[in-house]
C-alpha cells in the first residue's frame, strides 16, 4: 500500500496540487454561501432557492462559453489563472457583502468564473501528456480535487468551531469567506507559476463536437454534492433543442429516460436545496457540524463508486439506477414524515447518516445516468446525448431551485421533502417502462463513466 501511495504520488504535477487548493476553497464555500444566506443575512430559505437556480443557469452559460473562449485563444493557462483568481476575489468581496442583491450577483460570478476551470482543466491534462497517459493523468487531477473538496469541508467545520468560541456566527462567517478567498488568490498565483503553458495547439475547426467529447472523457461535470451537471463547452443550445425535437439520431426510449433525468433531477434537487438552512435555521444546528455532515457525504460518494461499478456489472445500469432511485426516494420519505410529526432536532449521527446515504446513492445514479445515455445513442451522436442528459438534469435542479424555496417558506420543508420523494417515484415509473437500451455498439464501460465524473461534485 504504501509503495502504491508514493507511486502515485510521485505522479502527480505541481500544478494538480494548484487545482486541489482551488477545488478546497469551492469545497468551503459549497456549504458557507448557504449558510450565510441564513445566518448573515437573515433570509429565508425562498431566497436560498432562488440564488440557486440563478447561479446553475449562470453556470450552464459559464460552460457554454470558456470552452469555446479556450479554443478561440489556443490557450488555456490565461483561462484557468482567471477562473482561480476571479473566485477568489469574488469570496473575499462575499466576506463585506451588506445585501442578498451583493451576495447573489457574487455568487454567479463566482460560478461562471469556476465553469472556467471546468472547462480547460482536463483539457490541460490530455494536450501536455501522450494519449497513453490521459486516463491516469486525468484520475490523479479528479482525486487530488475530491481530497481538496473534502478538506475545505473540514477546514470550514473547523473555522466556525473556533470561530464560535471568541466571535458571533456573523463575523465567523464573514471571516472565513475572506479566509478561503484568499485561498483562491493564492492558487490563482500559483497557477501562473505552475500551470503549463505549452501543450497541443488544435484550431476548433480540426477537432469534431463529438471528438472534443470522448478526449474529455464525455462531458465535465461540475460538483456532484452541491450543483448540478453542465454542459460542455462546445454544445450548442440551439442543436440541443433540435436534436431532442427530432431525436433521429437517438435509440427508442431516449426521450422516456430524458423524462426521467428531469424528473430524478427536480426531485434530488427539491431535497438538496434547502436542506443547509433546514439544518441551521429550523434545527439551530451549529455551522461546524453543518460543515461536518457534509464531509461525510463527500466521504459516501468517494466509497460508494467500486460498489456501484460491480453492482452494475451483476444487474446492469437501468434496475441499479431505479434502485438507487428508490432508495434515495425512502431516505426523502422517512425525512417528510419525520418532519410531519415533530419539530424536534434530530441527532447528528442521524444527519450524518442520512447524508451518508444520499452520498453514497448519488454515485449509483451519476454512473448509471452517463452509462445509459450513451447507450440510448448511436456511436455517432454520443456526445450530443451525453450534452442532452446534462442539459436536462441541469433543468431539473433549476426548476427545483425555485420550486423548493418556494414551497418550504409557504408550505414547509416537510411537503417539500414529499414532493422530492413524489418526483423520485415519477422517475421510477418512467424508467420501468423504458426500454433497455441496446447490448451492441455498447458506449464506455462503467469505468469509463466513472471517468467522466470528476472526484470532485453534486449534486446531493
Amino acid at each position: 500500500m504504501r509503495r502504491s501511495i508514493r507511486v502515485w504520488w510521485r505522479e502527480v504535477e505541481p500544478w494538480y496540487v494548484v487545482a486541489s487548493v482551488a477545488c478546497l476553497v469551492q469545497g468551503t464555500a459549497s456549504v458557507l454561501i448557504p449558510l450565510a444566506v441564513g445566518t448573515v443575512l437573515g433570509r429565508s430559505v425562498a431566497s436560498l432557492g432562488v440564488l440557486s437556480s440563478l447561479v446553475s443557469f449562470v453556470g450552464v452559460v459559464g460552460s457554454l462559453t470558456w470552452g469555446r473562449l479556450a479554443d478561440a485563444a489556443y490557450r488555456r493557462k490565461p483561462v484557468l489563472v482567471l477562473s482561480y483568481a476571479m473566485v477568489g476575489a469574488c469570496l473575499v468581496g462575499m466576506a463585506f457583502a451588506r445585501t442578498f442583491e451583493q451576495l447573489a450577483v457574487l455568487n454567479m460570478i463566482l460560478n461562471f468564473f469556476w465553469m472556467a476551470h471546468a472547462a480547460v482543466s482536463v483539457l490541460i491534462v490530455i494536450e501536455n501528456q501522450e494519449q497513453g497517459r490521459w486516463e491516469r493523468k486525468i484520475s490523479h487531477v479528479k482525486q487530488l480535487g475530491e481530497i481538496g473538496w473534502e478538506i475545505g469541508l473540514i477546514v470550514g467545520s473547523g473555522a466556525m468551531a473556533l470561530g464560535a468560541l471568541w466571535l458571533d456566527d456573523v463575523t465567523t462567517v464573514r471571516g472565513t469567506f475572506l479566509l478561503i478567498g484568499v485561498g483562491g488568490l493564492a492558487a490563482a498565483a500559483f497557477s501562473a507559476r505552475f500551470v503549463p503553458g505549452g501543450g497541443t495547439r488544435v484550431a476548433p475547426a480540426q477537432r469534431s463536437f463529438l471528438g472534443a467529447v470522448v478526449a474529455l472523457g464525455g462531458v465535465l461535470v461540475e460538483r456532484l454534492l452541491s450543483v448540478p451537471p453542465h454542459l460542455y463547452g462546445r454544445l450548442s443550445l440551439r442543436r440541443v433543442v433540435a436534436e431532442l425535437r427530432s431525436a433521429r439520431d437517438l435509440r427508442p426510449g431516449t426521450r422516456r429516460f430524458l423524462a426521467a433525468t428531469l424528473a430524478a433531477f427536480t426531485g434530488m434537487g427539491l431535497f438538496s436545496i434547502p436542506l443547509p438552512l433546514l439544518l441551521a435555521q429550523q434545527f439551530h444546528i451549529p455551522s461546524s457540524t453543518v460543515f461536518l455532515c457534509y464531509a461525510v457525504q463527500n466521504i459516501a460518494v468517494v466509497v460508494a463508486y467500486p460498489f456501484a461499478a460491480r453492482r452494475i456489472g451483476r444487474s446492469g445500469n437501468r434496475r441499479v439506477q431505479m434502485g438507487a432511485l428508490a432508495a434515495r426516494l425512502t431516505v426523502f420519505g422517512v425525512a417528510a414524515l419525520y418532519l410531519s410529526v415533530t419539530a424536534a432536532t434530530p441527532s447528528t449521527v442521524a444527519v450524518c447518516a442520512t447524508l451518508a446515504g444520499v452520498g453514497f446513492t448519488w454515485s449509483y445514479v451519476q454512473l448509471t445516468g452517463l452509462a445509459l445515455t450513451s447507450r440510448f445513442a448511436k456511436r455517432a451522436s454520443r456526445g450530443l446525448a451525453i450534452g442532452l442528459y446534462n442539459g436536462v438534469s441541469g433543468v431539473g435542479w433549476i426548476v427545483a431551485g425555485v420550486g423548493s424555496g418556494y414551497l418550504a417558506e409557504r408550505v414547509g420543508y416537510h411537503v417539500t421533502f414529499a414532493a422530492a420523494a413524489a418526483f423520485l417515484a415519477i422517475a421510477i415509473a418512467v424508467l420501468r417502462f423504458t426500454p433497455e437500451p441496446p447490448v451492441e455498439d455498447a458506449g464506455p464501460t462503467e469505468g469509463d463513466a466513472r471517468e467522466s465524473v470528476p472526484a470532485e461534485s453534486p449534486e446531493a
